[in-house]
């Protein structure tokens, strides 16, 4: 591993680095007590949080929160490269601090939309004004103001992104994953089972399925399991074949 910056101050610690990725055993399993945004600009691969397999790709952010187990898992033999910033909840503007974003198991990938993206050109400004301020930027005050702000405005077009596009990201999600429990009727569903088809955390899932629906994923899959079962006894099949088929144990 090289480390191209870092960056301290109060509440922050920013750096850039890169591994040639010959040994996976480098990429370890952990978590931190503090919230942590990952932004990726080489490597493919998976990255693993909470159980959740999400895809890694260039120009793709992680935001991780407090005590959220993850690790990396990128190809062997192919750069990945990384931008980590680490900030303490004050560290960001008051108005910032109690944003839903911050909670635990919230949503935590976020694709950029192209090179023109405001994240990926924050993300690279960050690094420029590093270039310019030398190796001794980590102990200016204005590389740590620097820092400070640039967190802040991360955050912050983060936040503008997902506000925006929350009410119908939602609405899709939930119709994506209604029609993937009706299609998977005659199987044994788990919740860790949607959750990592649709790469989102299955607290995120089920908050957002019981606010479109008023009902728990489970309370709707079972109620259409026994409303097909019905269906299925009343069209002449026996109690046990249909247990069978739709994979009831009893």
């Amino acid at each position: 591993m090289s480390y191209h910056f870092r960056l301290t101050c109060p509440g922050i610690y920013a750096s850039h680095s890169e591994f040639d990725n010959s040994r996976t055993e480098k990429f370890e399993r952990h978590c931190h007590s503090n919230y942590e945004l990952i932004y990726i600009w080489q490597g493919e691969g998976k990255y693993i949080v909470e159980g959740v397999e999400y895809p890694l790709h260039p120009r793709m952010l992680l935001l991780m929160r407090p005590y959220e187990y993850h690790y990396v898992c990128p190809k062997l033999g192919q750069s990945y490269e990384r931008t980590v910033i680490n900030f303490e909840e004050s560290a960001l503007p008051s108005s910032l601090r109690s944003h839903p974003l911050l909670q635990k198991n919230g949503e935590c990938y976020f694709p950029m939309e192209g090179l023109d993206d405001p994240i990926h050109t924050a993300y690279q400004t960050l690094g420029a004004v590093q270039r310019l301020m030398g190796e001794k930027a980590e102990a200016t005050p204005e590389a740590q103001a620097f820092l400070q702000a640039s967190t802040a405005q991360i955050f912050l077009l983060l936040t503008l992104r997902t506000a925006k596009r929350v009410g119908s990201e939602e609405s899709n999600t939930v119709l994506r994953v209604i029609e993937y429990v009706n299609s998977h009727l005659n199987e044994e569903l788990s919740l860790d089972d949607i959750a990592r088809d649709f790469f989102i955390s299955k607290y995120h899932l089920c908050r957002i399925f019981h606010k479109q629906t008023g009902a728990s994923i489970f309370t709707y899959y079972n109620t259409k399991r026994m409303a097909l079962a019905q269906q299925m006894i009343n069209s002449g099949e026996s109690a046990t074949a249909v247990a069978l088929r739709l994979g009831f144990r009893d």
